[in-house]
């Protein structure tokens, strides 16, 4: 009887027929595997980076609760900041009676620049990055 180089076969004069005397547990050879690259991200996309526009009706109603808040939403951070910081000064000197002649003309005052400069400051953010709103 033949047997092949690599043990696992032997001739028996016709064909090659599995060795009976090699052992039935035959180690496995473990290769690790090869790690992968992750696939890119889709951003950027081919044309740059996506742009969501600003909606002027969300930072409209946002600055109905919270006067400057809806600008600071456009990213206005300096006049949303000073529109809420005089909202809530108007809304402190409420207290007196000087203060209620000051206070609640500053307080609708900034309550309506706070609406229109967050309606105006969404559509202006939509024109700087090429949106028609």
């Amino acid at each position: 009887m033949r047997v092949s180089p690599d043990g696992h076969w032997v001739w028996n004069g016709v064909a090659w027929i599995p060795n009976p005397a090699e052992s039935p547990n035959l180690p496995v050879v473990y290769s690790a595997p090869v790690p992968q690259p992750y696939p890119p991200m889709a951003y950027p996309t081919t044309g740059g980076y996506a742009v969501a526009p600003k909606n002027p009706a969300v930072s409209l109603i946002v600055s109905f609760f919270i006067p400057g808040v809806g600008s600071l939403v456009n990213g206005d951070t300096g006049i949303g900041l000073t529109i809420l910081l005089l909202w809530l000064l108007a809304i402190a000197l409420d207290i007196t009676v000087i203060g209620l002649i000051v206070g609640v003309p500053l307080g609708i005052a900034m309550f309506v620049w706070g609406l229109i400069d967050a309606y105006q400051g969404a559509r202006r953010w939509n024109a700087r990055h090429g949106i028609i709103s």
